[in-house]
């Protein structure tokens, strides 16, 4: 069974709207073994609650959200998404063989993770990413982020299945509660298409980043056969994006990032980012 670590240092948040307060939520929230329900308040007000070691930043859907994302707060889409999607999508959208096992093992070589940095995953869904993060290095302190209370519920029981710690966050992409160049790493899988706005996530991961950090970023590129591109004409009404290489690397580029590493399968695409 994996070794387990509970993160040593408390996972310091900023207070919505104001920089100069923060909440300290405790190291053992993140031991999701051992059920935490609770209130953080800080000087200016402000609260954050926490039900089943969700910590809770928003209490509502974000605003402006993509078809795509709303399925997200499905409690059906929760429940299938790992097992009936996630293990298969890569392989049925690229047409090449590459199982869970071997994303886990190229984000786990990638990012390299260390103990006691901070590692962020964004729009983590069922948290693959987190969990993959703390499978190689269990003394990490990991956040799983998403705006879906379900996606998130459902994260909880895969990362106690798995006996790891971390600790999950509801709260914005686009807003993320944290302090410029304060997080080590930042992991993402697949998010990046359906976001409303990527550029403005991609900016505000680009902020919370620590200048010698890394981001590790999946995304769907524009297809090439006609068939793909008609398909992927029907999700853009959901409100899912697609770019060639050169238009992500431009969108990269001007979140102030650049690519040190990628690997594509078919339309499937895994980069390593820098700050540029």
């Amino acid at each position: 069974m994996q070794q387990t670590k509970t993160a040593a240092k408390p996972l310091v948040l900023k207070a919505p709207g104001d920089e100069r307060h923060f909440f300290s939520v405790p190291a053992e929230v993140s031991d999701l073994s051992d059920t935490f329900n609770g209130n953080i308040l800080v000087e200016n007000g402000a609260e954050c609650e926490i039900k089943r070691n969700i910590i809770h930043l928003i209490n509502k859907k974000p605003d402006n959200l993509s078809l795509a994302q709303l399925s997200n707060v499905l409690p059906l889409t929760a429940k299938v998404y790992e097992d009936s999607w996630r293990k298969r999508s890569i392989g049925i959208i690229s047409g090449e063989t590459f199982p869970l096992k071997d994303e886990r093992k190229l984000l786990q070589t990638w990012v390299a993770p260390k103990p006691d940095e901070l590692i962020v995953d964004v729009g983590c869904s069922t948290a693959f990413y987190a969990r993959s993060v703390l499978n190689k290095e269990p003394g990490a302190r990991v956040v799983a982020l998403d705006f879906s209370e379900e996606m998130l519920q459902e994260a909880r029981a895969y990362c106690k299945k798995e006996n790891v710690h971390a600790f999950l966050l509801r709260a914005d992409a686009a807003y993320m509660p944290f302090y410029a160049e304060s997080v080590d790493a930042i992991v993402c899988g697949g998010s990046l298409n359906e976001f409303a706005d990527p550029a403005r996530v991609l900016y505000e991961l680009r902020r919370v980043l620590k200048k010698d950090g890394r981001c590790f970023m999946m995304h769907l590129l524009q297809a090439n056969t006609w068939y793909g591109r008609l398909l992927q004409g029907g999700s853009k009404t959901g409100g899912l994006h697609f770019w060639t290489e050169q238009e992500s690397d431009d969108l990269f580029k001007k979140s102030g990032f650049t690519v040190e590493r990628r690997h594509t399968l078919g339309v499937v695409c895994f980069s390593l980012l820098r700050c540029a």
